[in-house]
């Protein structure tokens, strides 16, 4: 239905709605869950920085009885700017489909644009942690082009990646885990059920929202936007990406960087425009910190 311009009245859209989609994408972002985080101020321009701190070497030297070390470890840091982008989307609905509707249109619109807000701003944040240049070829392949359909994704690769992090001095989160984040298809073949019912006894503390095992210091994040991409041989190759502490930034998803809205434009508010909008960026911080495991 066409419209046209005129008054807006965002006050008579109940606040119900604006809180459903805050709480559906809060709650359900689990790549956003383990960045650095930032926030943006109004007023202040477009670009978000970043800090980055390079991890120290252990020092094994005792000092007991000698003098106190003339040269002692600096703070090295890197400033990383990044440039806030604007997202959203919108419905249209107009009055009389919403009296008449067997079911309540706004809140079905509300559901799926919050649903669509949520896969979007996940989709941004896997897409920046699948450009790094950190990649660990399945079964000792050295390029996505030589993985074969037999060069799969195993326990071994894992406990590998974990092992590079390591070596790299990658810290993992306060909890002691590394995160990775992995296709659900790669789940299914990396764990059995049972493989999954022995760890969820040893490992019997509750787990968080989106976390769906723990194996070898790793905790497990299944999202479908892990990137399946085919190589030069027509082979599907699946990405799978662990990550340290503070290895990418975020902005801080609240009430000011991601919003509901809603406008009448017709002058006898017969359509009502609703939708979303939101203030965002994604940005690897510490190559190192970002491990991505190609397989088939």
């Amino acid at each position: 239905m066409p419209t046209v311009s005129g008054a807006t009245n965002p006050e008579l859209f109940p606040a119900y709605y604006e809180k459903k989609l805050l709480e559906t994408v809060k709650a359900n972002l689990v790549a956003l869950a383990y960045g650095q985080r930032r926030q943006i101020k109004r007023n202040s321009g477009r670009q978000v920085v970043f800090t980055r701190f390079e991890p120290l070497p252990t020092n094994t030297t005792p000092i007991t009885f000698q003098p106190t070390p003339a040269d002692g470890k600096t703070i090295a840091t890197q400033q990383i700017t990044a440039t806030v982008e604007e997202y959203g989307d919108f419905m249209d609905l107009d009055e009389f489909s919403e009296i008449t509707s067997f079911v309540p249109l706004i809140n079905e619109a509300t559901d799926l644009l919050a649903f669509q807000a949520k896969e979007t701003l996940e989709e941004l944040t896997i897409k920046e942690l699948t450009t790094g240049l950190n990649v660990q070829f399945a079964n000792g392949q050295t390029s996505r082009d030589a993985l074969t359909a037999t060069d799969k994704l195993t326990k071994d690769e894992i406990r590998k990646a974990v092992n590079t992090l390591k070596k790299n001095f990658i810290p993992p989160f306060s909890d002691g885990y590394y995160v990775c984040f992995i296709h659900p298809d790669k789940m299914l073949e990396l764990f059995s059920s049972q493989d999954l019912l022995e760890l969820s006894w040893m490992n019997r503390e509750s787990f968080e929202k989106g976390v769906v095992a723990k194996f070898a210091g790793v905790k497990f994040v299944e999202t479908t936007k892990m990137p399946i991409v085919a190589n030069a041989t027509g082979v599907n190759v699946y990405q799978t990406v662990i990550v340290g502490q503070n290895a990418y930034g975020l902005i801080d998803i609240d009430g000011n960087s991601i919003q509901m809205t809603f406008t009448n434009l017709d002058k006898l508010g017969r359509v009502k425009t609703i939708g979303w909008k939101a203030y965002f960026t994604a940005k690897r911080l510490y190559e190192p910190a970002i491990l991505r495991i190609e397989s088939a």
